[in-house]
């Protein structure tokens, strides 16, 4: 990835004073030096970004920087104060650093020793161009993605790796052997991942469950079944080949009249056969005894669940007993019944003055409904029916006969005795009312 430079690389009189060589102290200039260390050091961090580079030499930083064909003349001072700062430092001195007496293993032997590391000497106060400085930074950027890789991949059930694994894993990142044992190292210091050496091989334990604990004879145990079960499945796998290789060449040695060889062929497929059965034995108890583990650990997993729900359940009623419950449960029942007495007791209040017989409210509510005037209809003001026009013989209107149905039932029912005239009335209502008599149908 290509890195941008800062604007300031375009000025060619910034610049000049940049590539110059830096005082002989920084007590003869102070801003003159502070100047050039504040541009630099954060450039030669950015280029190694950009480059994914774990480790740089004095040579790479200038052939780097190189600009119109002059290289700076001050980058060995920079090193030399990144290294004063710790924004670099020597392998040796990285290597030295990690900590590992929670883990036994050595680590010359592991890590150090693959490393392509120098004393790292000054040689009359100059550095060697060719000396590999490890830049923190960068290690750590690249440890944390390994770690994220790991555990997205589906290597993440398995609790023991070797480093060939692991590498391979993560080979499109880190593909130096170096860098890789560089980034080992800082997942170490980190306390991300446990190493082990063994018979000549280099065994990875990653962070579980946000600690990681010693290898032990149990990582071990799975280890070697995981091998045995990767090795029987490779057999196998080339056996069940054989077998059909066999197969085929006896078909092929049969349809050429060679009958001799065809038999010689499935002689040889009844051997491939029995060792794929022996091979497929082995493979299905290696695989249960896997899979017992697996479920123990989960089982391990869930008791452990259970004793914290215990003690977490154990603590939350350590002040709670079966009788001070029923104590509690009493006073309840006690002050719920004490409260109902108070409500009655308030919903009472005052009620004595309005209890009446009921036997004289109900004489009340006939003496109101009898004296309760009745609303009659009013009087049609209208001309009056005198006799209803009748359809001819053998012909009936049903819309007629709805019509005179609805007026009739509109009517009041007329008394049976005669009517009696209103009082106060003119004459004109007098004799008015005998006719309203004979219009009303009987």
């Amino acid at each position: 990835m290509a890195m941008t430079l800062p604007l300031e690389w375009d000025d060619d009189e910034r610049m000049y004073f940049l590539f110059s060589a830096f005082k002989r102290s920084r007590d003869v200039d102070s801003a003159d030096w502070d100047s050039k260390i504040a541009f630099w050091i954060p450039l030669i961090v950015k280029h190694a970004k950009a480059q994914g580079l774990l480790s740089i030499t004095l040579r790479q930083v200038q052939a780097a920087f190189t600009r119109n064909g002059i290289t700076p003349l001050g980058l060995e001072t920079v090193v030399q104060e990144m290294l004063r700062r710790g924004s670099l430092q020597r392998e040796s001195d990285f290597t030295t650093s990690i900590t590992s007496g929670w883990v036994s293993w050595g680590l010359r032997q592991l890590v150090v020793k693959p490393l392509r590391w120098t004393l790292g000497s000054v040689l009359g106060g100059q550095l060697n161009l060719d000396e590999p400085f490890v830049v923190p930074e960068v290690i750590k950027e690249q440890a944390d993605l390994v770690l994220q890789k790991y555990q997205s991949s589906p290597l993440s059930s398995v609790p023991l790796l070797c480093e060939e694994d692991v590498h391979g894993l993560c080979k499109d990142l880190i593909p130096s052997q170096s860098a890789f044992q560089l980034v080992l190292l800082q997942l170490l210091k980190d306390k991300k991942i446990c190493l082990l050496q063994r018979d000549g091989e280099k065994l990875v334990k990653f962070v579980k469950e946000g600690n990681v604990t010693p290898i032990g004879d149990t990582d071990l145990g799975i280890y070697e079944l995981q091998k045995s079960e990767k090795l029987l499945s490779e057999r196998l796998e080339s056996a069940c080949d054989e077998s059909t290789r066999l197969t085929e060449e006896a078909k092929s040695f049969n349809k050429a009249g060679n009958k001799r060889q065809a038999l010689r062929c499935l002689r040889r497929r009844r051997l491939s056969e029995k060792r794929i059965s022996a091979l497929q034995s082995k493979l299905d108890t290696v695989q249960s005894i896997l899979e017992r583990i697996s479920m123990a650990e989960t089982d391990r997993k869930v008791v452990s669940a259970y004793q914290i729900g215990v003690s977490t359940l154990r603590s939350a009623l350590k002040d709670v007993s079966l009788e001070k419950t029923e104590s509690l449960v009493d006073q309840i029942q006690e002050f719920c019944d004490l409260q109902d007495d108070i409500n009655q007791t308030i919903s009472g209040v005052g009620t004595s003055d309005l209890d009446m017989d009921t036997d004289e409210l109900e004489r009340e509510l006939n003496e109101i409904l009898q004296t309760e005037e009745v609303d009659l209809p009013e009087v049609p003001t209208g001309p009056l029916i005198t006799s209803p026009q009748r359809p001819p013989a053998g012909h009936q209107d049903n819309n007629t006969a709805m019509d005179m149905s609805g007026i009739l039932s509109a009517l009041p029912d007329v008394p049976s005795g005669p009517i009696p005239a209103p009082p106060a009335m003119g004459q004109s209502n007098q004799a008015a009312a005998p006719q309203a008599q004979r219009a009303l149908p009987q």
